[in-house]
């Protein structure tokens, strides 16, 4: 370790700094002799001394770790300076109570790191675990809302780094989503709820003129003005709702036969047939109304846009209608479940573009995904398929 270096080469400047005191206040004549606490010697006077000694003199001084022990020590700093009177001279002291010293500093050193690392490390998981914890609630309120759950929000109260920041900002731009969407909901069904009265006097006061032609159209012109602002009126009261009130199990076989049942005749009097294929049905929890209004729209939508053959269908736990008409482009799938949106191919025909949306809005009210998919070898498929029993 860097630290364990730079102890050992401290000491051994201060170890030489003492010899050199040593050695500059004596003089070698004087006092020359060895002892357990130092040998001082004149450079051409070391017989007597191990081998290293006179290898490390002539190197300029250092340490010597011999293998057996000279006056109790094995090991020793060698110093070549000057005595008082200017002479060269030997001086070496036993350091093993430095080298101890280093060793005790190696394993505080090791400790202190071993306690730095785990401290370190705990302090990380920390950080990581209370980071992760606020990531998870931060995705799942990003989850709730692209599920459709307009009032989840993370509940930061308080700002104290980045991720605080980014739970505030998105609970801020959540409630402002919701705000809006609101708003627009209220505004089309306040829409629709004040032109139907205007609606109803024009039929009135159509059916009190003179038969003809032009009465007629114009009656079914207030009568299909009449249907779409309904339409957005369910569509928006479906949206507004909230929790589970109305729901309730619902056999999926069972109410496709009634649905059978109830528009079959409708059907065959188009001209049409409607069949019914149920295997592997489910029972689950929903608003039945709901089902049955979007099942019928579901098959209008058959009935007006798709072939000869309408099929209403339950896989598992998907209720759906499929037919063999022409069929959509499975890029314009995105495009017709939103309101107002009808394709080139189907403005001729009778429809308000509501019908999908209003599938979708009991699709999502269900917490159920809308599935569309190609009706091999040709035509429709439109499911409700529900991930809660």
């Amino acid at each position: 370790m860097a630290a364990l270096t730079l102890g050992q080469r401290a000491i051994e400047r201060r170890v030489d700094e003492t010899l050199t005191v040593l050695a500059q206040g004596s003089v070698v004549d004087q006092v020359r002799g060895d002892s357990a606490a130092m040998i001082l010697r004149p450079l051409g006077e070391l017989n007597g001394l191990p081998e290293l000694f006179r290898r490390t003199v002539s190197r300029g001084g250092g340490n010597i770790e011999l293998r057996d022990d000279l006056m109790g020590a094995d090991l020793w700093r060698v110093l070549v300076t000057q005595d008082s009177v200017g002479q060269p001279v030997m001086i070496a002291v036993p350091i093993e109570d430095s080298a101890d010293a280093l060793e005790l500093l190696a394993r505080i050193l090791w400790g202190m790191a071993v306690i730095v690392i785990m401290l370190t490390l705990a302090i990380g998981l920390w950080v990581g675990l209370v980071a992760q914890r606020r990531l998870v609630r931060i995705n799942v309120t990003l989850g709730d809302l692209a599920a459709g759950d307009l009032s989840a929000r993370t509940g930061t109260a308080r700002s104290r780094d980045d991720l605080d920041d980014m739970s505030q900002n998105l609970d801020q731009t959540a409630a402002e989503l919701e705000r809006l969407v609101s708003q627009t909901q209220h505004l089309s069904a306040s829409i629709a709820h004040d032109l139907r009265t205007p609606l109803a006097r024009l039929r009135a006061q159509l059916e009190m003129l003179p038969e003809g032609d032009q009465r007629g159209a114009a009656m079914e012109e207030a009568s299909h003005l009449s249907g779409v602002f309904d339409t957005i009126m369910r569509v928006a009261r479906i949206e507004a709702g909230q929790g589970r009130v109305g729901f309730e199990p619902v056999a999926l076989d069972a109410l496709a036969g009634e649905l059978v049942e109830t528009f079959g005749p409708v059907v065959e009097d188009a001209g049409k047939t409607l069949y019914l294929k149920a295997h592997a049905t489910a029972t689950v929890q929903a608003d039945r109304a709901m089902l049955v209004q979007a099942m019928a729209n579901l098959i209008q939508n058959a009935l007006v846009h798709g072939g000869s053959e309408i099929t209403v269908f339950v896989d598992g736990n998907s209720l759906g209608v499929a037919d063999n008409g022409a069929g959509v482009d499975p890029a314009q799938f995105a495009e017709i479940i939103k309101p107002m949106v009808r394709l080139d191919s189907a403005r001729s025909a009778q429809g308000s573009g509501l019908g999908l949306a209003l599938v979708r809005a009991v699709a999502d009210r269900h917490s159920a995904r809308l599935n569309m998919a190609v009706n091999e070898p040709n035509g429709l498929k439109v499911s409700i398929q529900f991930t809660e029993m």
